[in-house]
């Protein structure tokens, strides 16, 4: 009787686990709640959610869902060098790269220094 109770006990705590609802994981939050958080940072970074990132590896284009919906001139999946991708948001990063300075894309404004004095 008490080897059939640990396997129940180990897939109702799974199940709980992977609805993303129940048990909380890390830091009190649940996998549902880190999933999202993880989605947003990677939509502000790159300006794709991890849904389309996926979608990006399991199709070989370019997937971004919001952009496909609002743009008539756009597929939420496109080819990498098809036009209309280059209107797309493409998160903070780009935007960061955008308002450099010309020929700066971060790192220090100071010149590189080769040892020598003068």
């Amino acid at each position: 009787m008490h080897r059939m109770k640990i396997p129940a006990a180990l897939s109702i705590v799974l199940a709980g686990a992977l609805s993303g609802c129940a048990t909380p994981l890390f830091a009190g939050l649940t996998l549902g709640e880190l999933s999202l958080a993880a989605s947003l940072f990677s939509a502000a970074a790159t300006g794709k959610g991890l849904g389309e990132h996926a979608m990006d590896v399991a199709t070989g284009r370019d997937c971004r869902i919001v952009e496909g919906l609002a743009r008539d001139d756009r597929r939420i999946c496109e080819r990498e060098d098809s036009p209309a991708v280059e209107h797309d948001w493409t998160g903070l990063a780009r935007l960061a790269d955008e308002t450099a300075p010309s020929g700066q894309t971060g790192g220090s404004s100071a010149p590189p220094r080769d040892g020598k004095d003068g």
